[in-house]
């Protein structure tokens, strides 16, 4: 009997030490990757943030190249990007994350929330063993 106890009390603790959340670990991972960007945007790094695209990138009929030069275009008018996830949804190998993003430079401040405005740092895909942004894959 008391080796039933025992056995009961050391299950009870490793179920206890289970993650409860399965994609915790994805959530984590994917929200650092959002700190990477804001942080390679704030220091000048594009190649930084392009190191985080799926080969296979396409958002809203813009590819990899058009990407690039998007960023380029937001840093030559910001210095510095924060941005505020208030939520990632995962859904097997997609991810989306909704969150504020701010460009901020001597003059001016930009806000406005992902992924309904532009989309292009919101949208995930798990692929060779990390999240990648990925796009919307729309042609449009």
């Amino acid at each position: 009997m008391k080796y039933l106890a025992v056995l009961l009390l050391l299950s009870s603790l490793f179920l206890a030490s289970c993650e409860s959340d399965p994609t915790a670990a994805d959530e984590y991972e994917i929200r650092n990757i959002i700190y990477d960007i804001s942080r390679d945007f704030s220091w000048g790094e594009i190649n930084g943030i392009m190191a985080h695209v799926h080969p296979d990138f396409r958002h809203k009929g813009m590819y990899s190249a058009e990407l690039l030069q998007l960023w380029q275009n937001r840093r030559a008018q910001y210095e510095l990007l924060d941005c505020d996830v208030s939520d990632v949804e995962i859904n097997y190998d997609r991810a989306t994350v909704f969150m504020t993003m701010t460009f901020q430079s001597a003059g001016a401040t930009y806000s406005y929330s992902e992924p309904e405005t532009s989309g292009d740092a919101s949208y995930f895909f798990y692929d060779g063993g990390s999240w990648q942004l990925y796009g919307d894959q729309t042609w449009r």
